[in-house]
């Protein structure tokens, strides 16, 4: 959704963006990309113009947006949600808010009643979600890291994903102990192996569960581990078959 053009600068805090071209001094009358306050102004203005929404059917992140439908389906078959033109309705509830507001929507990006999205870099279906084919490539290309900095990068972009991954920070434990300024830069074969089983790890297809709420589905179950050292935990739902399935990994590593 398009909205930095159309959201109109404070006339006080206008002077603040002034830049000096030869025909003289200008100032911006509209909130730009880029800025440090950009993105966090963006997104409380998303969440005020759809707060109506917002928890029960709608998602925002910063220009992206999901709209889901009812979480019952068919038994004859699970691929046809039920209430379809309810969806309908707060569907077009949405999109007149928006068009109200007098924001845009890229129409290539658009889509609808689709079994599966790709949105911010998962899956998302009623199986359940999973990583993007194209994340899972951006790291798995990622090339060796030289300087700390790149480390930190490829850090980063796997902790994106760390939700999917039992054991995550165990994993990134030794490239994270590497960024560290007290730590001198060595790379050798150790942390090489750890670089590529990092990325094979990511690389695994992991399909997590949605959870379901509804009266008589699997029963929901939270596991922890804990040490002084790392510290775990995994939320997991029975699924038709009585057999726990992930819904959301969760781990960390404390300084030592």
């Amino acid at each position: 959704m398009g909205g930095y053009d159309e959201r109109e600068l404070y006339i006080n805090t206008r002077p603040l963006t002034a830049f000096e071209i030869p025909l003289g001094r200008l100032q911006l009358t509209r909130l730009t990309q880029g800025a440090k306050t950009s993105v966090a102004v963006y997104q409380a203005q998303m969440t005020w113009i759809l707060q109506e929404e917002i928890l029960g059917h709608l998602r925002i992140f910063i220009d992206d947006g999901g709209s889901k439908g009812s979480r019952s389906t068919l038994k004859e078959n699970p691929l046809i949600r039920r209430f379809v033109w309810k969806y309908a309705v707060t569907l077009e509830r949405i999109l007149f808010r928006i068009e109200e507001a007098g924001l845009t929507i890229s129409g290539s990006k658009f889509a609808c009643c689709v079994p599966a999205l790709d949105i911010l870099g998962h899956v998302v279906s009623l199986g359940g979600r999973k990583i993007s084919k194209q994340k899972i490539n951006k790291i798995q290309n990622w090339p060796r890291p030289t300087p700390k900095k790149e480390v930190r990068g490829v850090l980063g972009l796997c902790a994106y994903v760390r939700m999917f991954i039992k054991d995550f920070s165990q994993a990134a434990a030794p490239l994270r102990r590497l960024t560290r300024e007290d730590v001198f830069w060595n790379w050798d074969e150790t942390f090489e192996e750890d670089f590529i089983k990092l990325r094979k790890i990511v690389g695994e297809e992991i399909t997590l569960k949605t959870l379901n709420y509804e009266k008589g589905s699997g029963k929901i179950k939270l596991a922890i581990y804990s040490s002084y050292i790392p510290a775990g935990a995994v939320l997991m739902q029975e699924d038709d078959n009585a057999q726990d399935r992930p819904v959301v990994y969760e781990s960390v590593t404390f300084p030592y």
